[in-house]
C-alpha cells in the first residue's frame, strides 16, 4: 500500500518541479523584484531639491529649490592638536665648557635656533665656533695647537610627544655639519735609521674643511616660563675632508664620533593646545543640517 502511494507522489511532484520551471521562464524579468547596485560619487555636485513645507511646517504656495549639501563626516587622520607654527627657541650648548673644567683640551661653542612646527617637527640651525690644544704627554711626539675655526650644522628633530605639553620633548635628530680647520702641528718627534731620536719639521699653517654627520637622541624639559634644558647623545661620522687631511679636532665634531651636548633654552611664540585635538582635513565639507533650510513664507 505505501509503495503505491510513493508511485503516485512522486510523478507529481515531478510535474509541479517542471511546471514552476517553466512559469519562472515564461515570465519577463521586468516583472521580477531586482537589486541594483548603487554607485556613490564623491565628486559628483550636489543636486537641488524641492522643499514644499518651511521649517515650522508649513505648506509653501510654490515649492522652493534648495542645494543641500549632504552632512558628511569628514576624514579624521592624526595630527598634532598645535598650530604649524608654534614658537621658536634659542638656545646655547654649554657641554664643552664643563669639560674643559675637568682636563679636556679642545672646546665647541654654539649658539641654536629650533622653530616648532605642530610641535612635532623642529627644523633646527646651529652655528659656533671651536679650538684646542694637544700634547702628548705621555710620549712627548708631538704638540698640536688648533686655531678657532667656525662651523655650521643644519638639520631637524622630531618629537615623539607631539601630542603632549611641549614642555617636554623626546626626540630624534639628524644634522649635516660643516666647519674649518686650521692647525699647527710642533715638536714632532721621530726616529731616523739609525734608530736615533730627532725632531721633525714643523708642519705649520695647515687648514682643510671638514663635512660630517649626527644622529642624535635628546630630552627637552621645561624649568620655569621660557626657560627649558636639554641635553642629547651624538654620533658623528666624517663625511669628508679637503686635501685628504685628519684634523686631529673638527670645530663642532670634537675628535671621534661619541658627544654629547647640555643646552639651556629660551622660547618664544608658544601657543595653546587646540580644544579639539582630532583635526579636520583642510578641505572639509561643510556640514548642512535641516535647521539651515530657509525658512521662506508662503508667497503672496
Amino acid at each position: 500500500m505505501r509503495t503505491g502511494s510513493a508511485i503516485i507522489i512522486i510523478p507529481r511532484l515531478i510535474i509541479t518541479v517542471i511546471a514552476m520551471t517553466v512559469t519562472f521562464f515564461a515570465f519577463p524579468q521586468s516583472n521580477r523584484g531586482t537589486i541594483t547596485p548603487v554607485e556613490s560619487d564623491d565628486e559628483a555636485p550636489q543636486q537641488p531639491i524641492l522643499h514644499y513645507y518651511d521649517k515650522h511646517g508649513a505648506k509653501l504656495d510654490k515649492p522652493v529649490l534648495y542645494l543641500v549639501e549632504l552632512d558628511t563626516v569628514s576624514k579624521i587622520r592624526p595630527s598634532s592638536p598645535y598650530p604649524l607654527f608654534n614658537g621658536i627657541s634659542v638656545g646655547v650648548n654649554f657641554a664643552d665648557a664643563i669639560m674643559t673644567l675637568i682636563g679636556q683640551q679642545y672646546s665647541s661653542y654654539n649658539i641654536l635656533a629650533m622653530a616648532s612646527l605642530h610641535n612635532w617637527f623642529f627644523p633646527v640651525l646651529e652655528a659656533g665656533v671651536g679650538w684646542g690644544r694637544y700634547s702628548d704627554e705621555l710620549n712627548n711626539l708631538y704638540k698640536i695647537k688648533a686655531y678657532p675655526g667656525m662651523y655650521a650644522k643644519i638639520g631637524l628633530n622630531y618629537n615623539f610627544l607631539y601630542k603632549s605639553d611641549p614642555a617636554y620633548m623626546v626626540y630624534l635628530g639628524l644634522r649635516f655639519g660643516m666647519a674649518g680647520c686650521h692647525w699647527d702641528k710642533t715638536d714632532i718627534k721621530t726616529t731616523n735609521d739609525a734608530g736615533e731620536s730627532i725632531y721633525a719639521p714643523d708642519e705649520l699653517n695647515q687648514k682643510c674643511f671638514s663635512i660630517f654627520g649626527e644622529v642624535l637622541a635628546g630630552l627637552k624639559v621645561k624649568i620655569v616660563g621660557p626657560f627649558s634644558l636639554g641635553w642629547n647623545l651624538r654620533y658623528r661620522l666624517g663625511l669628508h675632508s679637503s686635501k685628504g687631511l685628519s684634523p686631529w679636532f673638527v670645530p663642532g665634531y670634537g675628535t671621534g664620533p661619541l658627544g654629547f651636548s647640555f643646552d639651556a633654552y629660551f622660547t618664544f611664540g608658544e601657543k595653546k593646545k587646540k580644544s579639539n585635538a582630532l583635526l579636520r582635513d583642510a578641505q572639509d565639507i561643510p556640514v548642512q543640517s535641516s535647521a539651515d533650510i530657509s525658512s521662506a513664507e508662503p508667497a503672496e
